[in-house]
Parts: C-alpha cells; structure tokens; sequence
C-alpha cells in the first residue's frame, strides 16, 4: 500500500506538469485590444492593416419571389451595418454594434467548418434562386464563399447560425449623409 502512495505521489506533479502544458497549448490567442489583435500584436479580425477594416460579410440575395434580401457587413471594431434590400423589415441602411464574443465565436466557427478551404462558389445555371453570401476575414485569410445551389451542409449551417446572430439585432436607422 505505501508503494502505491509514495508511486502516485511522486508521479503527481508530473501528471499535473503535462496536464497544464496540453491544456495550454490547446489555447487559441485571445485578443488584447478593441483593435482585434493579440497581446503578441497579431490581428485576428478584419486585415493587417491598423485601421477598421472588414471583418465579416453575411448577404442574402434577391430572388424572382419574395426572398430577404439584405446584406450585413461587421467590422473589426464592432461597428455593423445592415443594409435592407428587398422583403425586410428594415430598409435601408441601418447600423448597430457587435460584441467581441461574437466576433470570436465567428471565426472559431469558421475555422472549425474548414470555411477558408471551401470553393469559392456553388452554382448552377438555375438563376430564379438567390444566392448566401459570406466573406470571412480573420487570422490573416481573406475568404468569399458564394452558395446557390449543391453548398455544402457545414456553409449552409454557419451561414444560418451568423444569419441566427445577426440579423435580429437592434439596428438603428442610419442618417442620410448630404
């Protein structure tokens, strides 16, 4: 019995050692600043460069029917637009303000899914059908998938859960600029 104690207790705080260098290593960079990037300085959101830029593009296009047809552009910031197309509730442009979880939870869904190894397009000649639309720019990729027909499950699922996310939000009226 005291063999099995001195044991276990001895190999303790190598177990613990490894336990917390797989769990760390496991970690994804968590960001630092409004401006998308990390402590180390790397940019998670939107392109390299300092200023706001795009980060995430959800478009749902017309159709011959009664489709949405709207189009919602998030930024780096938070800041968002959404702009009403056709079949919405709110025409137009409007604006509105993402959360830093969101923005997180969108790009670890599309690194989860392989979004920046998917085709650039699913299509077929069909042209009544609209068509989702998402560009993703994060982690230094920069990717536009434009799905109508024969899109994989993976892009029709993430563009729903964003679509989930996004579309319901307070949008407020954007002015109109003179």
């Amino acid at each position: 019995m005291r063999t099995t104690y001195m044991t276990f207790t001895s190999l303790l705080p190598a177990l613990l050692i490894s336990g917390l260098l797989l769990a760390c290593a496991d970690k994804k960079p968590t960001v630092n600043g409004s401006d998308g990037s990390t402590k180390d300085g790397e940019v998670l959101f939107g392109g390299p460069e300092k200023a706001d830029s795009l980060f995430f593009w959800l478009e749902r296009t017309p159709c011959f029917g009664q489709c949405k047809a709207f189009r919602i552009k998030v930024y780096r910031s938070g800041y968002a637009t959404f702009e009403g197309r056709a079949n919405v509730e709110k025409e137009g442009m409007h604006n509105g303000r993402v959360g830093l979880d969101t923005l997180e939870m969108l790009l670890s869904e599309a690194e989860r899914i392989g979004f920046f190894d998917l085709n650039d397009r699913y299509d077929s000649e069909v042209t009544d059908l609209p068509s989702a639309i998402l560009r993703v720019v994060g982690n230094g990729k920069d990717k536009r998938v434009v799905g109508r027909v024969g899109t994989p499950a993976a892009f029709t699922r993430f563009f729903e859960k964003a679509e989930t996310l996004l579309y319901p939000m307070p949008w407020k009226p954007t002015p109109a600029q003179e």
